[in-house]
């Protein structure tokens, strides 16, 4: 009960504040923006930030400024939509996790992974911990040490050291592997639009991509699911506790 209450209490403190936005351009939009959301016109702050990304410039503060608008709208589906965006580029950000957090309490479906789900989301998380630009960063440093340690393995005349420039440059190596690997895979992630936002209120998921299939279960807006394949007009879906339908593909927002 501590927790939900300090959870609600962090509405006015989070979502009522801004990110700053560090992009070349337009500065114009962003800062009109900025202002607008600063006077609680919100509408108006929603156009200056779509002009801004619609110049084909990817920010994580104006996407997670976007959430903050429709939030405080009350506009939950689009606000969980553009903090889930603001996380695919800056997933380690606190700001971003807890806001959307706070939306998600505002939607009617309480999904709990499986087992099997929960671990991958537990890897996700290891992953985030670092962007993209992070874990090169990472790589770059370990394979920078592994070249120090394979010099001291080839210069050095003491059995210790050769030993330790060795086995130490081969740790470093494997390390710049991983780390290489989590690179490319927050790249990936950043890359690909596989999961959505339900955006209707209500959607009621079929067995087979028809009007008429069966109906096997009803979810809402604001839940997450993971896009598996489309056909036609219609997509089939997976939520977190692996259940799986076709719903319209109108009814849904890539992240």
């Amino acid at each position: 009960m501590r927790n939900i209450h300090k959870l609600f209490l962090g509405i006015a403190l989070s979502v009522s504040g801004i990110l700053p936005i560090y992009a070349s351009a337009p500065y114009n939009a962003s800062d009109s923006g900025n202002a607008a959301y600063a006077k609680g016109n919100y509408a108006k702050a929603i156009t200056f930030y779509d002009n801004f990304l619609n110049s084909g410039y990817a920010s994580a503060a104006v996407l997670y400024n976007l959430g903050n608008c429709y939030y405080k709208t009350n506009d939950i589906p689009r606000a969980i939509l553009y903090y889930e965006k603001a996380k695919k580029i800056a997933p380690q950000d606190a700001d971003i996790e807890f806001n959307l957090l706070l939306a998600n309490q505002k939607t009617v479906d309480k999904i709990n992974p499986d087992s099997q789900l929960l671990l991958q989301g537990w890897w996700d998380n290891f992953v985030n911990l670092a962007s993209e630009k992070g874990w090169a960063i990472v790589c770059m440093l370990l394979f920078s040490l592994f070249l120090l340690l394979i010099i001291v393995y080839l210069l050095s005349r003491r059995m210790f050291l050769k030993q330790l420039g060795l086995w130490g440059g081969l740790l470093m190596l494997l390390l710049c592997i991983f780390s290489f690997i989590l690179s490319h895979q927050q790249y990936t992630a950043a890359s690909t639009h596989d999961s959505a936002i339900v955006m209707t209120a209500t959607v009621t998921v079929k067995g087979a991509p028809a009007d008429n299939a069966t109906q096997l279960f009803v979810i809402h807006e604001g839940a997450k699911v993971k896009v598996i394949k489309t056909e036609g007009t219609w997509v089939e879906v997976k939520l977190a506790n692996g259940n799986q339908g076709w719903m319209l593909a109108t009814d849904i927002a890539a992240i």
